[in-house]
């Protein structure tokens, strides 16, 4: 096998000389200026009274921001990020959908801001009384093997 084509970071094969057990991994770019936190574009977390989903919106202002519930389980969201004609920017666009089941969560009480280029979006999950806990009962049997039940 030899080295195609490679940035100088390991080696680089063509399509026939790959190894049969060659496993592909895909790179995780990170921001090199970020130094601590979570290093994930989104993050959710499932609390005990409701759901809580955390995402990267950078360079969006809350004047852009807009979210919206529909068919009760479905939460759109967008943001973009203004025009810089002077740096040939476009300027980004985000948006997204949280599907949600609407026998779990109250989605129209859904909440969410942008508040420094970070959106958070909150369902409230609907109060459940505690079910009572269900005891299954056993019965023994008694039972005699013998060998000759296995001739």
């Amino acid at each position: 096998m030899s080295k195609v084509g490679g940035s100088g970071k390991g080696l680089s094969y063509s399509g026939r000389q790959r190894p049969k057990n060659y496993v592909f991994f895909v790179t995780y770019f990170s921001n090199r200026f970020q130094k601590s936190g979570n290093k994930e574009v989104y993050e959710t977390k499932n609390m005990e009274n409701a759901f809580v989903m955390r995402v990267d919106m950078p360079g969006c202002s809350a004047s852009s921001f807009v979210y919206r519930v529909e068919e009760g389980k479905n939460v759109h969201f967008s943001a973009h990020e203004p025009d810089m004609p002077e740096y040939s920017h476009d300027g980004r666009k985000y948006e997204g959908t949280l599907v949600c089941n609407p026998a779990v969560f109250e989605v129209k009480e859904a909440k969410a801001e942008l508040v420094d280029g970070v959106m958070w979006l909150t369902v409230p999950k609907i109060p459940r009384k505690e079910e009572p806990e269900h005891y299954v009962l056993q019965k023994m049997l008694k039972l005699k093997i013998t060998s000759d039940m296995f001739r």
